[in-house]
């Protein structure tokens, strides 16, 4: 009885190639004994056995040069269902509500300097600002409105705060769907998460949380976070926890802690690095870093005065740490994880002195520039220096809570700011204002920005809401700040392959190669051409790979040549077309792979 072929490897042709396992059987065993020959193959048996690539921290793409040009692209001054009804002081929530593929606008709105009294609601098209609906179903005229899609039905809703009911959902065209709860809060803003994954979202304000159809599930005993809380893994259980000020509430509503803190806004993110969130508050002239253990780590004051706005969460000098921006009375300030100043600038808002702000990395360079709104100014400051970027007048606001959102709002695959602004106090603009760039040059961010308490990882482009969503401070770690779900801007994909052999089919004249194709960029790689070359460079095979994520390798293959086409050596190559964005675009070849068979025709 002839033995079977020994089991054959080819060395790898470069140190980040993987071998392949080559020719492993060429007979069975029958019943009896004898060996029955099987038909020679190669086939996903024989792929490069795969593994994890490792990624290079240093693959960003440079600065883009160029001008800051914004331009506006549009405005909705006039609300043509209740006239008058078109001051804006609070933070608008962007997504497409109506299906039809474009993000709409919607935010409340009050009329005569009325804002904390009963407003409307109204939606207004991404990319025209036409009005799509305007209702007034006993909302606040200040409270903040998320968009969400609560039952998982595929149709999303509009949740704000109510002047009978602590919280009023309406469906995507503006009818009551329900309304509970009685902690009022005219200027309250709702969160939406799924707290207990069971793929239907609850609705979080202050420390009410109802289900997805309203009823009550739990009233806390703690604080309010001046009910813009939100939800987070505190404690890296499968569930959600309930951030408020000073208190985190478990998913069933016990407290899990609460702080010697101010009960102020918070944000989350992690600064000592240890991979779990720490809560950040402003509130009553302080900005405090609370541990995720609950102990208070710094309490400083707010430069410039006044209670202190929002906190952002960043980084913001593209230094690898997160930094915490904040604006008081006088100042817009970033401050240091560890409490000290960064640097301050001077802005107008002794109205409230309490406005929040949005952060974006406009160019793509890492590090984040400031989007904010006083009470006559809007202002883009250089993450790093303060500098200003951008100071268009205009703008008008008596001033609470509200930030700029920094969106793609029409879906055209380039950024714009949407501004809320009101003229009651001041001159300037009122209703909507949605400024973008002269060259459509900044960064691309997402369709969405569903909520006040917004980070990149809480909704789905679709509205859907997450069953386990992604911990936004392992790889963003930032809190109101606009980007893509593919990570920071500066990101970009390395892709590069690997040739082997498979010899099983030698004896019948011909072999088959493989590629292995890698990404060890930060970025992943989507539609990555793969293309067989004989040694005159004559392209024999084309295909393409969906994508690859970065740190992973995909095997493409096998494709059989005969001998004659072989020639001296084939190579593969990746990303002939250049169609991709690479910090490396040197290293798409292969090494020549020679005629791999010991023997045959």
């Amino acid at each position: 009885m002839r033995p079977s072929a020994p089991c054959r490897r080819l060395a790898p042709l470069a140190a980040w190639a993987v071998a392949a396992v080559v020719g492993c059987n060429e007979y069975e065993l029958t019943p009896d004994g004898d060996p029955t020959p099987v038909d020679e193959v190669c086939d996903e048996a024989d792929a490069p056995e795969l593994g994890g690539v490792g990624t290079n921290a240093d693959c960003v793409r440079e600065p883009l040069v160029g001008t800051f040009t914004p331009v506006v692209e549009w405005q909705w001054e006039q609300n043509p269902v209740h006239p008058g009804y078109d001051d804006i002081m609070t933070t608008p929530a962007v997504g497409d509500i109506s299906g039809d593929g474009v993000p709409d606008v919607v935010f409340a709105s009050f009329a005569g300097g009325a804002y904390t009294s009963a407003g409307t609601i109204t939606a207004v098209a991404g990319n025209t600002g036409e009005t799509l609906w305007s209702v007034a179903p006993g909302t606040y005229s200040s409270a903040g409105v998320a968009l969400a899609d609560l039952d998982a039905d595929g149709l999303p809703e509009v949740c704000t705060a109510g002047t009978q009911y602590a919280v009023v959902c309406l469906d995507g065209g503006g009818n009551l769907k329900w309304a509970a709860g009685s902690e009022l809060s005219y200027i309250g803003s709702p969160a939406v998460a799924d707290l207990d994954g069971d793929g239907l979202a609850e609705v979080i304000l202050g420390r009410q949380v109802f289900d997805h159809d309203g009823s009550v599930r739990w009233v806390g005993s703690g604080g309010l976070g001046y009910s813009l809380s939100f939800a987070a893994d505190m404690d890296a259980d499968p569930e959600l926890e309930v951030v408020t000020g000073n208190t985190v509430y478990d998913t069933d509503g016990t407290i899990l802690w609460t702080s010697a803190a101010y009960d102020g806004i918070p944000a989350v993110g992690d600064f000592d690095g240890d991979g779990l969130a720490d809560v950040v508050t402003t509130g009553s002239g302080a900005v405090t870093l609370t541990g995720n253990d609950g102990v208070v780590r710094w309490s400083v004051g707010v430069p410039g005065g006044g209670g202190g706005g929002p906190p952002t969460v960043d980084d913001f000098d593209g230094d690898g740490a997160p930094e915490i921006g904040v604006a008081g009375a006088y100042y817009y300030s970033v401050l240091e994880g560890d409490g000290t100043t960064r640097w301050s600038m001077p802005v107008q808002d002794y109205s409230s002195s309490v406005t929040g702000s949005a952060v974006f990395d406009f160019e793509g360079d890492g590090a984040a520039e400031v989007v904010y709104a006083d009470e006559v100014t809007l202002w883009v400051f250089d993450g790093s220096s303060g500098a200003v970027e951008l100071a268009l007048d205009g703008h008008a606001s008596g001033t609470l809570f509200e930030y700029p959102l920094v969106v793609d709002v029409d879906a055209d695959g380039s950024t714009e700011i949407v501004l809320a602004s009101n003229d009651y106090a001041f001159d300037g603009f009122n209703g909507i204002t949605v400024i973008g760039d002269a060259n459509s040059s900044w960064a691309p961010s997402r369709p969405v920005w569903n909520q006040f308490a917004y980070t990149i990882t809480n909704i789905e482009d679709d509205l859907s809401v997450p069953t386990t969503p992604t911990k936004n401070w392992l790889t963003w770690n930032n809190f109101r700040a606009g980007g893509t779900l593919e990570g920071p801007a500066s990101w970009l994909p390395d892709v590069r392959v690997s040739i082997d052999a498979c010899t099983d089919t030698c004896s019948e004249g011909d072999a088959s190669v493989w590629a292995t194709v890698s990404n060890e960029g930060l970025l992943a790689a989507e539609a990555v051409l793969v293309e067989v070359l004989a040694g005159d460079g004559t392209i024999l095979q084309t295909t393409s790979v969906d994508r690859v994520e970065s740190g992973e390798r995909v095997a493409v293959g096998p494709f059989p040549f005969e001998r004659k086409v072989w020639g001296p050596g084939l190579r593969v190559r990746v990303d002939g077309a250049d169609t991709l964005e690479e910090c490396d675009e040197t290293d798409q070849m292969s090494e020549r792979l020679a005629w791999p068979c010991e023997s045959g025709p």
